[in-house]
């Protein structure tokens, strides 16, 4: 019997520029569609917190690559940047205080709820001469009576020529002790983003599965676009050299080739169904979140690339979401559907002034508007 999906429906208040939004239905496999800027990012970034339990590193990460941050000047007179929290909450009007993000499942009992409140002594920033702007507040998160709330430092400093030195904030964003009742366990999710992977990535998510299924799901992945010229995968670090270690690569055994063929030479789409598939494989009992799933990936490969995600995502038991903008990649997506025994479903976000609604298609509807190009982005 299968497994029911990790977040069967959800429902998402005063997050980003979601001032409300009800997905009631959420498959094995949930695709959404809808305009740019509509708030499909939004949607995988509040499942990836909710899946985190709360953990306000997601947030963090999440600022950290928006570059959303407030500034100020510390003792030394050093330029300082913090994350600007209020980013996230949807904005009201004036200068009001922001409704709470609340974040719900269908089962009710790891409900999230985030506030904006103000600094005390263990939750300031120490040192600082002052903000550019207000001094930013901190974040509580309560799941049921359960609450923490961050305690923070910088995340990072601009040296005096303005070279941005390297983050470390995500270690410096300590998070008070939970109350004696512990704090839930996270869900084990992935996350993709539109971009390519990068090496260090690549690298840890095959670590993890190496001599397992899903480097045969990798190399399944990979034939999609290579053929049966693909005969392996690899990735390998060179040793060292006069100049240092470089860095590890993904590299590829194909029968017209008597030497490895780094994975980059093959293009984007080999590059990105591979991270497809050891995402996939690295979410075992878990979540698999991907935004804009079609890019760098032929219209033409679409419907191999979602009867791929169907079936690792039921025999793994993974929970998967992604966004798209393609019409070619619903189309794929309503066929793979349509042959699964997992359960497939597809949103159309439409926004109207703050309220943005899901439209939802079932299997049926799918079948029919692939059929006759009905449009559903």
């Amino acid at each position: 019997m299968t497994a029911e999906p990790h977040v069967p429906s959800l429902s998402i208040e005063g997050f980003r520029g979601i001032q409300s939004l009800s997905l009631p239905q959420l498959g094995r496999v949930t695709l959404l569609a809808g305009e740019n800027g509509v708030g499909k990012t939004s949607v995988l970034d509040a499942v990836r917190f909710y899946a985190a339990r709360g953990d306000s590193r997601v947030l963090v990460d999440l600022l950290d690559t928006r570059e959303e941050f407030v500034a100020g000047i510390d003792e030394d007179g050093d330029r300082v940047m913090y994350p600007d929290f209020g980013s996230l909450f949807h904005k009201t009007n004036g200068n009001q205080e922001p409704e709470p993000i609340r974040i719900r499942a269908e089962s009710g009992k790891f409900n999230l709820t985030v506030r904006l409140v103000e600094p005390d002594e263990k939750t300031k920033i120490p040192d600082l001469a002052f903000w550019e702007d207000d001094e930013p507040k901190v974040l509580k998160v309560f799941i049921g009576k359960r609450s923490r709330t961050v305690r923070a430092g910088p995340p990072f400093y601009y040296d005096r020529t303005g070279r941005r030195l390297p983050i470390r904030g995500a270690r410096q964003f300590r998070q008070s002790a939970p109350p004696a009742e512990p704090w839930p366990a996270p869900i084990e999710y992935e996350s993709l983003g539109p971009g390519l992977m990068d090496n260090d990535e690549l690298a840890r998510l095959w670590d993890a599965v190496t001599l397992t299924d899903g480097e045969d799901l990798a190399t399944e992945a990979l034939r999609l676009v290579i053929g049966e010229d693909m005969v392996r995968l690899n990735v390998i670090g060179d040793a060292a050299t006069p100049y240092g270690y470089r860095e590890r690569r993904a590299v590829a055994k194909l029968r017209s080739h008597s030497d490895p063929v780094p994975l980059k030479r093959l293009g984007d789409g080999a590059n990105r169904l591979l991270a497809i598939a050891l995402a996939l494989a690295n979410s075992r009992d878990g979540i698999l979140l991907i935004d804009e799933v079609e890019n760098g990936i032929h219209y033409s490969l679409q419907t191999d690339l979602w009867r791929m995600m169907f079936r690792a995502a039921d025999a793994a038991n993974v929970q998967v979401i992604a966004a798209t903008h393609s019409w070619d990649c619903i189309a794929g997506f309503a066929a793979a559907a349509v042959e699964s025994n997992a359960e497939g479903t597809l949103f159309r976000l439409e926004r109207f002034g703050d309220e943005i609604h899901g439209v939802l298609y079932s299997e049926e509807n799918l079948e029919v508007a692939a059929r006759q190009r009905i449009e559903v982005r």
